[in-house]
């Protein structure tokens, strides 16, 4: 008997094997099946969210032009026609959205909402001060935040008033750092700390603003939402020629605008609108800062504002703890009238 009548099965041709190997593959087809089927059904679920968003937004959105996915694009061919204007598109939002009162039903959408807190009269007395914002505007260099931050110093240091300030850095770094510098821009940044201010005076801190705001539109608008709120708003002029300013320039930035390193830079090739009716003027290229620090405190102290309660004309409080009393009767006297 010869080798050659002994061979061997090659390996995994037993019955045995064939079936694992079937039950194998069945697993795999199996598994790529389910995933396909899995991400079918994902990739479904996404397209019709997508599709009720367009169709929402477009609804409550008929004048804006959207392209697919609602995602703009910008044609190589025609920028300025395909363009996304992101401060139209702000400005159409705002005026379709309604502010939202969840906790506080008694006030009004968008109003004061002084009803659902501490009454104001209460917390200014306890404070021993009112809150007012004091809206500084002026060209770069004109002196604001120099001014700013001493009139807060001494607020704070001296006269013991709870003072907060906003200027462009500590704005920018978090609450509008989103925001450049073109002009929709740029008006959503002064509505935004419009807002802001709103709600840190009616806490009664003495709110200080210090940006170049240059338009007159939204710092009017601004000066209307305290309006409507019942808040103390003063505008603060810094009023500043700009050739004085283009030779301070303190932060180098008028050099740049004249070497072509910046455009629109207010003031030079961008518009400052001043305001028309500002309570305080601070001619600074004729004044010391700590001068234009007190004609700002001066009005302070005529407005009411250091003293939590009731003044006088001329911004003093009323003797007596802000009583009334009648100096021909005692206490006594005065209570006993009050019973009758």
């Amino acid at each position: 008997m010869t080798s050659s009548q002994y061979k061997y099965s090659p390996l995994g041709t037993s019955e045995t094997g064939r079936r694992g190997e079937n039950e194998l593959d069945n697993s795999d087809n199996f598994s790529k099946k389910r995933d396909i089927c899995i991400g079918f059904v994902v990739l479904s679920a996404i397209v019709y969210v997508l599709a009720r968003a367009g169709s929402v937004h477009n609804s409550n959105c008929p004048d804006l032009q959207v392209v697919q996915n609602d995602f703009p694009t910008v044609s190589s061919k025609n920028t300025e026609s395909t363009a996304f204007d992101i401060g139209k598109y702000r400005e159409q939002l705002l005026a379709q959205s309604k502010p939202y009162i969840i906790e506080c039903a008694a006030a009004e959408g968008g109003g004061s909402q002084e009803v659902c807190h501490l009454p104001r009269e209460k917390r200014y007395a306890a404070l021993n001060q009112k809150g007012v914002t004091l809206w500084m505007t002026g060209l770069s260099g004109s002196g604001k935040s120099t001014i700013a931050t001493l009139l807060e110093e001494q607020l704070v240091l001296q006269h013991g008033k709870s003072v907060y300030r906003l200027d462009g850095d500590n704005i920018r770094t978090g609450l509008n750092r989103d925001l450049g510098f073109s002009k929709a821009d740029r008006g959503e940044s002064v509505r935004r700390v419009g807002e802001l201010s709103c709600l840190f005076t009616d806490s009664g801190t003495i709110t200080i603003v210090s940006l170049v705001s240059p338009y007159l539109a939204d710092r009017d608008a601004v000066r209307k939402r305290h309006e409507e709120q019942g808040l103390k708003f003063l505008e603060v002029f810094v009023d500043v020629p700009l050739s004085v300013v283009q030779e301070r320039d303190p932060k180098g930035l008028y050099a740049k605008v004249a070497a072509g390193q910046l455009k629109g830079f207010t003031g030079v090739d961008d518009p400052y609108e001043p305001p028309l009716h500002p309570e305080i003027v601070l001619p600074t290229d004729g004044m010391t800062v700590q001068q234009s620090v007190d004609v700002i405190l001066r009005t302070l102290v005529r407005e009411g504002v250091l003293v939590g309660g009731p003044t006088l004309p001329n911004g003093l409080p009323y003797p007596d703890g802000d009583e009334i009393v009648d100096l021909l009767l005692s206490p006594e006297q005065a209570r006993r009238q009050q019973q009758v």
